[in-house]
This record gives C-alpha cells, structure tokens and sequence, in this order.
C-alpha cells in the first residue's frame, strides 16, 4: 500500500485547500518554527482516527479549525482527505483505491467518510487496528515517542512490541468478552435469587397440596370433644387465674425497691456527667489559651525581629554622626593652624608698624648729626646696601621658584577641594540611600515574615479540611455502598411480593384483582404485623393460614369465590370480618397458663392489626399459645391436657389432642412474614442510610466548601507572597547595592582625603615657605630701601646739611602717612582673626551637638537592647507557660480519660440497675399481662363455647355424658384435631399451584445451566485469547530481538545490544534494553548519554520497521537529538527500506534534507496561513 495524497481544508494555519503528493522514497518537509509544519502530522493522525485532543494541541475537537488571522476571518469547518493506494491488498476485504475524509464543523458537529460513504469512526479506527499504521502506531515517530522509549520503563515499552505483534484486536476482543463475563455473571446471581425463593416456596406448597388430601376425614367427631374440653379448661383457667393474683402482690414490693436503687444510681450519673462537662469545659479553655499562646509566641518573635533592626538602624545613625563629628574636628584642626598663621601674619605687620615709627625716630633725630659723622654713616650705609642687595638677589632667586610651588601648589589644592567637595556630595547621597535601602528591606521582611505565617496558617487549614473532606467523602462512598445494596436487595423482595410470588395460585388471582373485586382487604400475612422474634413461630403455627385473604362480608367472599370458579384461577379461602367469630382461652386455661414456666403469650396477644380485624386475629390465633422451649411446650400442653395448639419460638407445635410437628429443612425458607418484615426492616434501614448519606454529604459539601475556601485564601496569598518575596529580593538588592556603592564612595572619600591633606600639608609648607622667603625679601627690600633713603638722605644731608626743615617735615609727614597705611593693615588682620575665631566658636558648637546627639543615641540603643531582652525575656515566659499548659492539658486529657472511665462504670450500673428495674416491672407486667391473658382466655373459653356451641358454661356443665378425664379428653382432641388445626386451613388449589411453582422453577434451571454454559466457552475464549496473544508476543519479540541485535552496530559503526524480558510471565513482562555502543561498556540504556540514548531508540524502531514494515512511516525530528555524524547515518540508513515504505521526514537537518527525494517547505508569508512549497531533489541532481 501506498501513500498517495493528503489533503488540508481549513485544518489549523492552512486555511486554504492544500494537496500534499507523496511519491515513493523519502519525502522531506521543512520550514521555520512555527510555519505550520507540525500541523501536517497533526493532520494525518486526525484523520486516520485520533480522538485525544490534547495530543493536537488543543482545548476542543473545533480548535483544529482554522481560527483566523489579522486578514483573514475564521472558518466554520475543517477537512482532511487522505488517499491510499491499497492495490497489493495491503488492507483485507478493502477496494485498490482507499479515500478516506474526516470533517468538523464549528458546532462540534463531525462527519467520517470511507470512499464517499459515511460511516463511524470506530469503522476507521477498526481498519487501521493492528496494521502498524492508525493514529497511536509506530508509523508516527515524533521526538517525544524516541524519547517515551528511552525514558519509560521496561513494561511500558511492551506497548511497542504488542503493537508489532498485532494483538491489540485480541485484547480487544478479551476485554469485550470479560464484559460479557461479568454481565452472566450477573444474570446468573439474579436466576439464583429466584431459584432460591421459588425452591423456598416450592416446599411449602408441596406439603400442602398433600395435607389437602387428607382434610376432609378429620371432622366428625370433633364437636363433641371440643366441648367437653371447653368446660374443663374453663375450669382450670378460673383456678390458675387465682393463683396469678396472689403472685402480683408480691411482685410489687420488689418493683418500688428496685426503682429507689435506680434513682440512686441515675442521680451519681448525673453528677459524674456533670463533672465531665465541666472537665471538657477548661480543656478547652486551656486549648484556646494554648492557641493564643501560639499566636502570641509568633508575635514576640515578630517584635523581636523589629526591634534587633531597629538597633541596627541606630547603630547606622550613631556612626553616620560620628563621621560627621571626624568631619567637624578635622575642620576646627584647619581652622585653628589658620589662626596660628594670621596671628603670626599680624606680627609681621606690627613689625613693620615699629620699623616705620622707628624711621620718624632716626629722621627726627639725624637733624642734630655734623658733616663727619654723615659721611661715616654715608659709607657705611654703601657698604650695608651692598651686602642687602645680594642677599636680596639670592631672595629672589629663591622667591621665584618658590612662587611657582606654591602657584602649582594651590592649583592642585583647589582641584582636590572642588573633588572632595564633589565626593563629600555622592557620599552623603549614597549614605542616604543606604538608609533607605535598610528601612525598606526591614519592612519588606516584616511583609514577608507575616505572610509566610499566614501561608503557614491557611496551608495547615487546606490540609485539615483536605483530610476531613476526604474522610466524608470515603464515609459517603461507602455509605451509598450499603444503601444500593439494600436498595437492590429491597427492589428484590418487593417485586416477589407485588407480584405476590409464594401465594397459592387462587390466592394470587384475587389479591392481583383487588381492584376489580368489590371487599376484599389483602392476604391474612398483609394485615398483621409480627415481631420479629416470633416471626418463626407464628410463620410455622399459621403456615397456610396466612394465605386466607379477608375480605368484609360473605357476599364479597362469594363474589371472589365465583370469579375464582368462573375463570378457572384456583382455589383460596375466605375470612370474611362479618361471620368469622373470635376464639379465646377460658379463665381457667388462663390460670394454668400463668402457673407455667417459659409461657410467653397468647398468640393473638403478640400480633399488632387493625381493630377491624380485631376478630379474624383471635378466630386464628385466640387458641395459640407461645413458649420459650419445645421442652416448655409439652409440659404446658399436660397441664392443659392438651386442650390448646401450643408453638415454641423455633417453631415447633404441640397441637391440641397430642400431635407434634417440628424440625428444618437444609434450606430455610424465607415465609410471607419474614419476608414481610425483612421488607419492612430495609425500608426503615433505606430511609435511614438515606437520612444517613444525606447528612455526611452535608458534612462532606461543608468540609468541601471550607477546603475551596481556604485553597482559594491560598492562592490569593501566592501572589501576594509573591510579590513581597520580589519586593523583598529587590530591597535586598537595592540595599546590598547601595552597601557596595556607600563601601566605594567611602574609600574614595578617605583616599581623597588623604590625598587632600598630603596636598594640603605641601601646599601649606610651600605657602609657608614663600611666606617666610617674602617676608625676608620685604624686610630685605624694606631695609634696602630704608638704607637707601638712608643713603640718600645722607648724602642729601651731607650736600645740604642746612637743609630747609621744611623739607624735613615734608619726608617726616611721607613718613607717618606710610605708617597709617600699615595701621590700616594690621587692622584687616585683626579682622580677618576674628572671623576665624567665630567660625572655630561655630564648629565647637556643632561639634558639641554631635556629641550630645552620639550620646541620646547610646542611651536609645541601649534602651532598644533592653527592649530587646525585654522581649526575650516575654518570650522565655510565654514559652514557660506554653510548655506547663501543654503539660496541664496532657493532665486534664488524663483526667478526661479517668473520669470517662468512671463514667462508663457509673453508667453500667445503672444499667444493670435499670435492668433489675425493668425486669421487675417486666415481671409485674408479665404477671399483669398473664392476668389479663387468662381473664381473655376466660372469656374466650366461654366465647368459644356460645360460638361454637350455642350454650353457656353453666349449662354446658350440667350436660350428661361428659369426660371427667381432661388427658383423655385432650388427647382425644388433639388426635381429631390433628387434620383440623395441625394443617389449619387446607389450600385445595395447592396442587395446580405446585405445579405452576415447580414448572417454573424447571425452566429457570435449565436457563442456569445454559448461563454456566455460556460462562466456561467465555473463560475458555479469553485462555484461548491469553494463549495466542504469548504466542504472537514471543514470536515477535524474538524476531525484533534479533534485529536490533544486527541493526545496532550497523547504525552505530561497531558495538552490540540485546532486548531482554524482565519477566516469565509473557503476559506482563516488560522489555529491557541493554546497549554498548563503540568504546563503551555493555549497561542498560539509562546509562548511556542522551545522543546514545536516542540513537539506540532509533535503532530500535528501525528493527521494529524491518521485522514489520508497513507502507508509510512519519518522522516528526526523530532525530533533533542527534550530532551531525549520527544525523548522516540515521538518514543513509533509511535508504536500506527504500521499495518497501514511504518515509515523510520533518526536519531542521542538512544531513536529513541532503538524502530526501522530495522537499516540502512550509511558509507563511501570510501571517497566521501556513503555504507549501516542493521541490523534486531527484530531478535537480538529473
């Protein structure tokens, strides 16, 4: 077979109608990432059948359909074709030319075509199934399914094995007949219940229709005996009556005794239950304290954490301030050698305030010198002007180097004050945003400190709602077990007993016609209802009886009778409440009785029926008596000389006149009583598990909704934590950040500053210097030019040494205007000294305030420290008081248990007390009750007696002929009674209906054994199925072993590996893979590198091909693990399967493309629509 076309319409990006043609080889499909190419595979395994929407991407079937595009509007339906070329029969019972089209529509709405013909898709599911093709197949081979082989484990890996081996349809087919399997299973559960309840009414039916035939010999001599052991009973009931009376007043004392101990006893209860309120009541005071505790331990911790960053904060502030205070003192340092400096400079200027007054003195004393005397002074002035100027050249020699130090100096110094100006700047703000940074990360902890708790809180919520929803929801399961059980169990009996199934047929006919028959109340077993633990006796004592339908007068019976007859329906018998007449024990059978040992009551005494038919109860059970024991039974029935039907609680009857009848059957039959009952009982336990079921649901939906709640609370929260988490890293970040950048900057700063001082430091030794080198050259220049006035004036004095004295005073008023200007000088200095002063006042202030400031804050971190041991301390004690009210509650827990002990003591006692009391009034009552009981059967005695006899005791006393004996007279009775009470009413259409019962019970046991039949050939099958499926498994296993085994090196160049069972059992082994490829050593496939891994994968799919090829393959990247040596050989080794399979390879590889016959390249040049192109390599290379 062959892979002909596939055609996409609509189908995902290719909105338009794109035909793909596949010709023989390997056709290659390339293109970008998301162009769409991926969407071709998607396509051909939708239509050969996928039905998994998630394997093609999507949330709906619909999604495939194109969505639309920015241009394009969305399309109401997609379509793939599919056309196969099945001339070589590849496909069985299938034409040469195969077109397969599956189509969706927007609604959800799909259509499946097989050439043109609508059919379903398990049709085409079931056509590929098995044929290595279809949509879960090895003919797709994806990176995820090389991947699946590597990573699964060795039973998963089996899948591909038994998809070689074609068994799939086998374990099909074994699954289809397990599910017949289980369905006659269940039919044959069902036949069985009806088997059982038709054998079960089988039985009864039989013994009638025998006792039926021996009813009519036992009446004759009946009357007669009857009514003379009617007045004997009378007689002894009167006398028993008297003896019971005489015990009741006894038995009274006893009652008022028992009943003070009780009160006694419930009273000690009471307080008992009282101090276990009162315990419970402080154990969970001491819980909730425990849970306050908790919180409050939480919040300690939380404060303590504060209060320690808190600390921190300070110590962050108390060191920025301490390097301000370094800061301040370094500057006031500065300022005071500046001060030193102008004092020194305002020294020099009062010493040339003296040089100048100095020179008045000289002028004003050189007018009084003589001529000799000025031309000494003239000379020596010359020769001391010589020697200044040379010291006034060296000066400036030395003032200008100096000069251009200092210039440089000061540029240097003003460019290092501008930069740590600029520092000083960067380094306060990187300070400042440290100090952020930290009260940012201390609140962000803070947040996510909080929410972790409250995650920790709503996380410990969702897990104690997650297990109480679980434990409702396992409660529920289990309790809607039990109600459908009863529920099936009840629908069972119900429907035996609507159709009335066990009833004589006659019986059946006239209950099924209730409505058509005008007076007819129901079936003598419909109307009474009876104990439970005396179910037994009355279903053996009234055995037939229950069937005789009661209706409310003769005309009615009648009627049903001549219905009966009239259609031929059988026979029933009839109570009509109009004619029946009551039957009663006499007062004397009363008093016997009360004497009697194991005497539990009169028959009609212990059913409960309508007052209605008050009167049908006694006709059928006013002569019945009940006991305890079969043993009890006969001593009873010799004190009343057998002249009443006596039956034990298992059952068994001792009848009036002497016969008994008793025993059991293999299999107990369910009666109409019990069956009554049992209805009853699951009603009441239906409505009950009902009621039940609803309030665990109740309690399940609230656990529910509390679980939704606080896994709601949770994912609200994430988010949140989220976010403070994020926030958190970031503060951290910022602040670790800011940490780093405050470290640099403070290192610059310092260095600078050092640098700073070095330069300072030089420059002030070079402005000191220059300082001293022009302060000489000044006093150099001034003395120069004093001794040159000097010499001037004296050699202007020795000229003219009567020089005017005008010109005298002119020089002396030069003179003193000069040192005016000096004056002025030295004043600016002093100015200038006292500016420096008060900005050193200034620094010392601030320096003092930061002082102050460092110590407020010692005394605030010493206080946060003491908070802080405050703190612990709290903790400490609320750990203290956490610890001992655990250990109180571990106490009162005890004392719950003690004191619950002694409740349960206390309340057994009263138990047991309780029952002393009850058995008390249980036995006054029993007396009460066998009063009243032997006054009823009196009264019945005589009622029987004017009934059945038309005559009164007295009367029937002084009739003639009558037995004395009472044993002989009972045994009389009960010997003619035998017929007559024993058998109670005779159904004579118990034969008919024996044979309808047993007729049916034949044909379900044939159809049982048809069932068992139909179960072996199925068991048989599935081993037969079982079989073939090892046998298939074996042999392919085998055959893919062996090739793997030769394609392995072949692929890999060298090395070997084995395929492996892990197990015996062919039919859950899984399938190991054992590899080594060249240079490596033999380990299983885990072990090897992911490329390795791969490659082997290949390999095996590779050894799966060959051992069953199949017409066409799909390669979806098969091979994107591999390098570009694996990549050449994978592709040149697909060439070994040319002529037998089609390869469409998808790939990124050059290695893959260069070996494909044909290229498909996918596009979008449109966006959103998927376009192809090809190209025939085959053709180019021609």
């Amino acid at each position: 077979m062959k892979l002909k076309a596939l055609t996409l319409n609509g189908f995902k990006s290719f909105a338009d109608k794109t035909k793909i043609e596949f010709q023989p080889g390997m056709t290659g499909i390339v293109g970008p990432n998301g162009s769409g190419k991926s969407n071709i595979i998607e396509a051909l395994r939708w239509v050969l059948g996928e039905q998994s929407v998630k394997s093609l991407r999507g949330g709906k079937m619909p999604d495939v359909i194109f969505a639309g595009s920015q241009t394009r509007a969305p399309l109401n339906r997609a379509e793939v074709v599919i056309e196969l070329d099945n001339s070589d029969g590849f496909l069985k019972q299938q034409p040469p030319e195969l077109v397969i089209t599956r189509r969706i529509y927007r609604d959800g709405e799909s259509e499946f075509l097989i050439n043109q013909k609508k059919v379903r898709l398990r049709e085409i599911v079931d056509l590929f199934m098995d044929t290595g093709l279809g949509r879960e197949s090895f003919s797709i081979i994806s990176q995820g399914r090389v991947e699946a082989i590597f990573n699964s484990k060795p039973l998963e890996r089996r899948v591909l094995i038994e998809e070689v081996a074609g068994v799939l349809k086998y374990k099909k087919e074994k699954h289809r007949a397990q599910k017949e399997l289980e369905e006659t299973t269940g039919h044959l559960n069902r036949v069985a219940d009806i088997i059982t309840e038709l054998y079960q009414q089988k039985q009864p039916l039989e013994e009638q229709a025998s006792i039926a035939r021996d009813y009519l010999e036992q009446k004759k001599q009946y009357d007669y005996f009857d009514l003379n052991n009617l007045v004997l009973e009378i007689k002894a009931k009167s006398q028993k009556r008297a003896e019971i009376q005489a015990e009741l007043a006894k038995i009274k004392d006893l009652v008022a005794k028992h009943s003070q101990s009780a009160s006694k006893q419930e009273q000690l209860t009471a307080n008992l239950h009282q101090q276990q309120q009162q315990l419970e009541a402080k154990l969970d005071a001491a819980q909730e304290r425990l849970v306050e505790l908790t919180k409050q331990k939480g919040y300690l911790s939380g404060e303590e954490k504060v209060s320690k960053q808190t600390r921190e904060y300070q110590e962050l502030q108390r060191k920025d301030t301490s390097d301000r205070l370094e800061v301040d003192q370094k500057n006031l340092r500065e300022l005071k050698e500046q001060e030193v400096k102008l004092e020194e400079q305002l020294a020099q200027v009062q010493a040339q305030k003296a040089d100048y007054q100095a020179k008045i003195d000289r002028l004003t004393a050189d007018a009084n010198i003589d001529e000799a005397t000025l031309n000494e002074q003239v000379e020596k002035l010359r020769q001391e002007l010589f020697e200044k100027s040379q010291d006034q050249s060296a000066l400036q020699s030395q003032h200008a180097y100096l000069k251009r130090e200092s210039e440089h100096s000061q540029s240097l110094t003003a460019s290092a004050l501008a930069k740590h100006k600029d520092l000083e700047a960067t380094y306060q703000a990187a300070k400042e945003k440290k100090h952020q940074a930290k009260a940012d990360l201390l609140v962000a902890k803070e947040t996510v400190a909080k929410l972790d708790q409250r995650q920790v809180e709503l996380t410990s919520k969702v897990s104690k709602y997650q297990l109480r929803y679980d434990n409702q929801k396992e409660r529920w399961y289990e309790a809607s077990d039990i109600l459908k059980q009863a529920q099936t169990r009840y629908e069972t009996l119900k429907n035996v007993a609507t159709s009335y199934d066990g009833y004589y047929q006659g019986v059946k006919q006239v209950l099924q016609a209730k409505g058509k028959l005008a007076g007819v109340i129901g079936a003598v077993a419909e109307i009474i209802t009876v104990p439970q633990e005396f179910s037994q006796a009355l279903e053996a004592v009234l055995a037939g009886q229950l069937q005789n339908v009661v209706v409310t007068t003769d005309e009615a019976a009648k009627q049903a009778i001549n219905y009966l007859r009239a259609n031929k329906l059988g026979r029933a018998t009839f109570l009509p409440r109009n004619t029946v007449k009551r039957r009663a024990l006499t007062t004397k059978q009363r008093q016997i009785l009360a004497s009697q040992q194991g005497i539990v009551g009169v028959a009609s005494e212990l059913v409960t029926v309508n007052a209605d038919d008050q009167p049908i109860l006694d006709y059928l059970l006013g002569t019945t008596v009940v006991v305890k024991s079969l043993a009890e039974a006969t001593v009873v029935a010799r004190a009343l000389n057998h002249s009443l039907r006596i039956v034990t609680l298992a059952g068994d009857i001792v009848n009036a006149g002497g016969s008994m009848s008793g025993g059991a059957n293999q299999q107990r039959k369910i009666g109409l009583l019990e069956q009554k009952q049992q209805l009853e009982k699951l009603a009441a336990n239906i409505d009950l598990m009902k009621s039940k079921l609803a309030t665990v649901e109740l309690e399940g939906n609230e656990a529910k909704q509390q679980l939704t709640a606080s896994r709601q609370a949770v994912q609200q929260l994430a988010p949140k934590l989220q976010a403070a988490q994020t926030k958190l890293q970031q503060c951290q970040q910022q602040f670790d950040i800011s940490q780093v950048e405050l470290s640099h900057q403070e290192q610059q700063l310092r260095a600078e500053a050092a640098s700073q001082e070095e330069q300072t430091k030089a420059s002030m030794q070079a402005q000191t210097e220059l300082k001293e080198v022009v302060a000489k050259l000044d006093q150099l220049e001034q003395a120069i030019a004093q001794l040159k006035e000097q010499l001037a004036y004296k050699q202007e004095f020795l000229n003219d040494t009567r020089t005017s004295q005008a010109k005298n005073q002119q020089k002396l008023t030069k003179l003193k205007q000069e040192l005016a200007v000096v004056e002025e000088r030295l004043q600016s200095v002093k100015l200038q000294a006292n500016e420096v002063a008060n900005q050193i006042k200034r620094l010392s202030e601030n320096i003092a305030k930061a002082k102050e400031r460092l110590a407020i804050l010692k005394q605030e971190q010493e206080l946060r420290h003491g908070q802080v041991e405050d703190l612990a301390d709290k903790q400490a004690k609320v750990k203290q008081e956490h610890a001992q009210l655990e250990q109180t509650v571990a106490k009162m827990i005890e004392q719950r248990k003690t004191l619950h002990a002694q409740v349960a003591q206390a309340e057994e006692q009263l138990k047991r007390a309780s029952e002393l009391k009850a058995a008390a009034y249980d036995e006054q009552s029993e007396k009460a009750r066998q009063d009243s009981k032997l006054e009823a059967q009196l009264d019945g005695l005589l009622t029987d007696l004017a009934d059945r006899h038309e005559l009164s005791y007295e009367a029937a006393s002084k009739l003639e002929n009558l037995e004395t004996d009472i044993d002989y007279v009972k045994r009389r009775l009960k010997l003619l009674q035998l017929g007559l009470d024993e058998l109670g009413d005779v159904n004579l259409g118990a034969i008919s209906e024996f044979d309808r019962v047993n007729e049916r019970y034949e044909f379900l046991a044939k159809q049982q054994d048809d069932l068992l039949a139909a179960k072996a050939q199925l068991e048989k099958s599935m081993q037969e199925m079982d079989g073939e499926v090892k046998r298939r498994f074996k042999q392919t296993f085998e055959e893919v072993a062996q090739a793997f085994e030769e394609i392995f090196p072949a692929i890999f160049g060298g090395g070997r590996a084995k395929l492996s069972l892990t197990d015996r059992d062919l039919l859950t082994t899984g399938v190991e893979i054992m590899a080594q490829p060249p240079g490596k050593k033999f380990q299983t496939l885990t072990l090897l590198s992911g490329g390795e891994k791969a490659l082997t994968a290949i390999a095996l799919l590779f050894a799966i091909l060959k051992v069953r090829p199949v017409p066409f393959v799909v390669l979806d990247e098969a091979e994107a693990a591999l390098d570009d040596a694996n990549v050449v050989r994978y592709s040149q080794y697909l060439q070994n399967f040319e002529g037998k399979t089609q390869f469409i390879v998808i790939t990124h590889r050059k290695g893959t493309m260069m070996n494909a016959d044909i290229l498909y390249g996918v596009t979008m040049q449109e966006s959103g629509v998927s376009k192809m192109v090809s190209v025939s390599l085959a053709q180019l290379e021609q």
